[in-house]
C-alpha cells in the first residue's frame, strides 16, 4: 500500500495560476517574469501557510524552466529542470532550513558555491526558509555577496518574522508581503480539492474549517484532512464541530440572545452544556469576540452597504445575526465586546478557565444597558424661556419569575415637557411606593475660563457697571479669588473686617448676589479670612514672593504652631522642633 501524501502536500500549486489569495504577489513576480526585471534577491514575509515556500518554489521553476514560452510566466512542469525542482533533487536549486543553518560557518559555505555557474540552468538560485533565524554573524557574512551577487545567482529569502531579518537584508531585497487568505479563498480552494477527491461537504461545515485556520491555508488542508478521517465522503457541520472541539455558530447566538436579553440563568446553562461537551474554554473566547466583531459590523452597516468578506460568516450564519442584534444597539454590542476582551487574559492565566469564563458571561448579562448621553443632551434646551422638567423613569418592572430579565432601573432618555403632565384624575399611591424623583434645570452655566486673577479681575468689572457697585468693589479690592470650580467658589481675605463687610454687602445688595450667582451658576460661596497679617508689602496679599511661599501658606504656617495641640505636643519632648508642615489647601 503506498504511503498517504496528505492534501497540503498532494495538491500543492504547481503554477501561479494554482495559488490561492495572493494575487497582488502573483502579479507582480508574473509581470517581472515576462519583462524580464528580476531582481537579485527576493524577501517574503507573512504568517504561516500563507505560500511564501511555494511561491518561492514556483518562481525558482519559472526562472529555470526552458519549456516556459515567453509571455507565460508559469513554468511548464515538464521539462527536466522543473521535474527536478517538484522531486527537490535540482542542483541549481537548493532550498536550504534557516533554523538549521544558523551559523557563519554555513553561509560561507553559500558563498562558496555561489560563485560557480549553474549545472544545467539559466540561474543558480538560493532558498531560504526561516531566515529569521540566522545569527547576526551570518547575516554579516551573507552581505557583501547579497549586495553584489554573479549575474548567475539569485535568493529568495522567507520568513513569518520579518522584524527579526536586519535593515541591511532587509534594503538588499525586494520585499512581498504575503496577506492572509480570507475565508471565501479558503473555502473555493477547498471546495475545488474536495471535488477532485470526490468527497461532498455542506458551506456551513467548510465555512467552519476555514475560520478555524485562521487565514493559512495550509492549516486548512490539515484540519480538512483530520475531518476527512472521521467523516468519510460527506463532511457536515456537526461532526467538524464535534472532532475540532468547537462551539457552532448557534451557540453563540443562543448565548448572546441570553446576554441581550439579561437572562443569566439561561447563559450560564450554555456554559456548562460546553463544558460537558468538552470544549476548550480558551478558544471558546477567542470565537467568542469574533462572533461579537460580526455581530457589531452586521448591526453598524446596513445590508446594501457591507462588501463581501466584511462579515465573517455564510449567509445563513449572516441572517441569523440579523435576528440577534434586533433588540440591542452598537454601544451595547461595543461593551460586550470590551468586557470579553479584558476578561481573555484572566481566562487564559486562570487555573480554573471555565469558572473564569462564567463570571464574564455572567458581568455581560448583568451589565446596565446603555444610553448615549448625546441624546439626552440635545433633549435639554438651555435657551428656552422657562423652566425645563425631565419626568421622573418608569417604575422598575416586577419580576415575574426566575427566568425572567433581573429588575433594574430604566436608563431610557428622560421624558422632556416645559408643562407639568395633564392630570387625568386621582393618582392614590400607597405609603411604601416612593414619590417619583423630579428635578428642575433652570440654565446651564459654563464655567468662567482663566486664571484666578483674571477672573475675579472680570468680576470687578461687572460689579463696577452697578449703580451700588462701588463700595462692593472697594471690599473686593482687599481680597482675592482662591480658587473656583462648578460647585464651590473660594474667595479670601487677609482681614475678618473685610470679610465680614463683603458678607454683609452680599446679604443687603440682592443684586450683588444675583451677580456672583449668573457668573459662578450658583456654585457656594466660601468667604475665608488669613489667620494673622504678615509683613509681606505686596499689592496681592496671594501672589507668589521670591522664596516660593504665598502669603497664605505664611499664615497657615504660623496658624499651626501657634495652634494649642501643637505646642502642648511639643512640650510633652523636650528640645523637639517641627521639621516640615505640609498644607493640605489649593495653592492660590
Amino acid at each position: 500500500m503506498p504511503a498517504y501524501l496528505v492534501l497540503a502536500r498532494k495538491y500543492r500549486p504547481a503554477t501561479f495560476s494554482d495559488v490561492i489569495g495572493q494575487d497582488h504577489v502573483i502579479r507582480t513576480l508574473s509581470n517581472a517574469i515576462v519583462s524580464g526585471r528580476i531582481a537579485h534577491a527576493f524577501l517574503f514575509c507573512g504568517v504561516r501557510g500563507v505560500g511564501k515556500t511555494t511561491v518561492a518554489r514556483l518562481l525558482a521553476k519559472s526562472l529555470n524552466c526552458t519549456g516556459r514560452e515567453a509571455i507565460d510566466p508559469n513554468p511548464c512542469n515538464q521539462c527536466t529542470n522543473c521535474k527536478e525542482v517538484n522531486a527537490g533533487i535540482s542542483v541549481d536549486v537548493q532550498e536550504i532550513d534557516g533554523a538549521s543553518n544558523t551559523s557563519v560557518e554555513n553561509i560561507r559555505e553559500i558563498n562558496e558555491n555561489i560563485k560557480y555557474p549553474p549545472v544545467s540552468s539559466p540561474y543558480k538560485i538560493i532558498i531560504i526558509d526561516e531566515v529569521h533565524m540566522i545569527s547576526i554573524n551570518a547575516f554579516n557574512a551573507l552581505l557583501k555577496t547579497l549586495e553584489e551577487p554573479p549575474s548567475h545567482a539569485k535568493f529568495i529569502f522567507a520568513t513569518t518574522e520579518s522584524h527579526k531579518v536586519p535593515a541591511t537584508i532587509n534594503s538588499r531585497c525586494q520585499r512581498f508581503n504575503f496577506r492572509t487568505v480570507s475565508v471565501p479563498d479558503v473555502m473555493g480552494g477547498m471546495r475545488r480539492i474536495l471535488e477532485k477527491e470526490g468527497i461532498e461537504s455542506t458551506d456551513d461545515a467548510l465555512a467552519l474549517i476555514a475560520r478555524e485556520a485562521q487565514g493559512s491555508f495550509r492549516d486548512a488542508l490539515s484540519l480538512l484532512d483530520q475531518v476527512i478521517s472521521l467523516e468519510g465522503q460527506s463532511i457536515q457541520v456537526e461532526n467538524v464541530t464535534a472532532i475540532l472541539g468547537l462551539a457552532g455558530r448557534d451557540r453563540f447566538a443562543r448565548l448572546m440572545k441570553s446576554v441581550i436579553a439579561r437572562d443569566a440563568a439561561a447563559a450560564l446553562s450554555l456554559v456548562h452544556q460546553l463544558f460537558h461537551e468538552g470544549y476548550d474554554p480558551e478558544q471558546f473566547v477567542m470565537d467568542m469576540i469574533q462572533y461579537l466583531r460580526n455581530l457589531i459590523v452586521v448591526k453598524v452597516v446596513p445590508k446594501h452597504a457591507r462588501t463581501e468578506g466584511m462579515v465573517d460568516a455564510a449567509p445563513s450564519e449572516i441572517e441569523q445575526m440579523e435576528d440577534v442584534v434586533i433588540e440591542t444597539t452598537p454601544e451595547e454590542l461595543q461593551n460586550f465586546l470590551g468586557m470579553l476582551l479584558r476578561q481573555e487574559g484572566e481566562i487564559k492565566r486562570s487555573s480554573n478557565p471555565w469558572v473564569a469564563l462564567e463570571m464574564a458571561i455572567l458581568r455581560m448579562a448583568f451589565a446596565p444597558q446603555l444610553v448615549d448621553l448625546a441624546e439626552i443632551v440635545r433633549g435639554i434646551d438651555t435657551n428656552a424661556p422657562g423652566a425645563r422638567k425631565l419626568a421622573a423613569p418608569p417604575p422598575l418592572a416586577r419580576v415575574a419569575s426566575s427566568g425572567s430579565k433581573p429588575p433594574y432601573r430604566s436608563l431610557e432618555p428622560p421624558v422632556l415637557s416645559s408643562d407639568p403632565p395633564p392630570s387625568t384624575g386621582p393618582v392614590v399611591r400607597e405609603k411604601s411606593d416612593p414619590l417619583p424623583e423630579r428635578f428642575t434645570i433652570t440654565k446651564v452655566t459654563p464655567l468662567p475660563s482663566g486664571s484666578t486673577d483674571e477672573v475675579w479681575t472680570e468680576l470687578k468689572g461687572r460689579i463696577e457697571r452697578l449703580e451700588l457697585g462701588k463700595p462692593v468693589l472697594s471690599i473686593m479690592e482687599h481680597g482675592t479669588l482662591l480658587s473656583f470650580s462648578a460647585t464651590e467658589v473660594e474667595i479670601g481675605y487677609h482681614k475678618a473686617i473685610y470679610r465680614e463687610q463683603f458678607q454683609d454687602a452680599l446679604d443687603s445688595k440682592p443684586l450683588v448676589k444675583e451677580i456672583f450667582d449668573d457668573f459662578f451658576g450658583n456654585a457656594r460661596l466660601k468667604i475665608l479670612t488669613q489667620s494673622q497679617e504678615t509683613s509681606l508689602q505686596a499689592q496681592n496679599q496671594y501672589a507668589d514672593p521670591a522664596d516660593g511661599q504665598s502669603d497664605l501658606h505664611r499664615a497657615l504656617r504660623s496658624e499651626a504652631l501657634e495652634n494649642p495641640v501643637t505646642r502642648a505636643i511639643l512640650g510633652e519632648f523636650e528640645g523637639s522642633s517641627v521639621d516640615d508642615i505640609k498644607i493640605i489647601h489649593p495653592k492660590p
